[in-house]
């Protein structure tokens, strides 16, 4: 047969009740159980005093009894006589030899020089009474006060085979004259016809020029040297 039955509201709280009085007694048994609190010991006073050292008894030491005083004796001394010559001559140090000391240099002294020679003049030549060209351009005709002038007409030779076939001719040559009328340099400029005519006409051209002479061109009433154009024509005799 059971007991009456607890409403379970009752119960609840009851459990609480047990918990929390559980809980109280474990929290107090705890505590008493705790290790009593350390003491940290505080620190005494020292108090040292220093005492003066007790000097330490030395042992007693005996007394002798004073003998009959003993002069020492002390032996003659030798006696010194006259100290040899050689002894003291190698006992004493020699006196050095004087150190012979190399003559002094003497500045070396220039060698006395030569006497100066004037160069030698030298003579004077002969003077040679040269005229010098003032002016060494070659004239154009255009630029000269007086043209040049054949001393001599140069006449050419007519080519034979020319005449007989009577072929005309012309040949144009520039000719480079000196201050004295004389020809440096010919130059052939143009040749007609062409062909072997022309070469005939050519050379008998130059041919005759070999020897001409001419009057010197003038330029400000002085002789100069002269470039100038010559034609010459070959016409065949009707």
């Amino acid at each position: 047969m059971t007991g009456p039955t607890m409403p379970s509201s009752v119960r609840r709280r009851f459990l609480v009740m047990l918990w929390l009085s559980l809980a109280l007694h474990a929290l107090v048994i705890g505590l008493t159980q705790l290790p009593p609190p350390v003491q940290v010991p505080q620190p005494r006073d020292l108090r040292v005093e220093l005492s003066q050292p007790v000097p330490a008894e030395s042992p007693a030491v005996p007394m002798r009894e004073a003998g009959p005083a003993v002069q020492a004796i002390r032996p003659p001394l030798p006696r010194q006589g006259p100290v040899p010559s050689a002894v003291l001559s190698e006992s004493l140090p020699q006196p050095a030899a004087p150190t012979a000391l190399p003559p002094p240099p003497h500045a070396a002294l220039p060698a006395p020089s030569a006497p100066a020679v004037a160069p030698a003049r030298e003579a004077p030549g002969p003077v040679l009474d040269v005229p010098l060209l003032a002016d060494m351009r070659y004239y154009p005709a255009r630029e000269l006060d007086v043209q040049p002038a054949a001393l001599r007409k140069p006449q050419p030779a007519y080519p034979a085979r020319a005449e007989e076939q009577g072929v005309a001719g012309r040949v144009v040559v520039r000719l480079h004259l000196e201050a004295d009328g004389s020809i440096s340099r010919t130059e052939v400029m143009s040749v007609a016809p062409a062909g072997v005519y022309g070469e005939m006409f050519r050379k008998a051209t130059l041919y005759a020029l070999r020897d001409a002479r001419f009057r010197p061109a003038l330029r400000n009433g002085q002789p100069v040297r002269a470039v100038v154009e010559i034609p010459v024509v070959f016409e065949p005799d009707e």
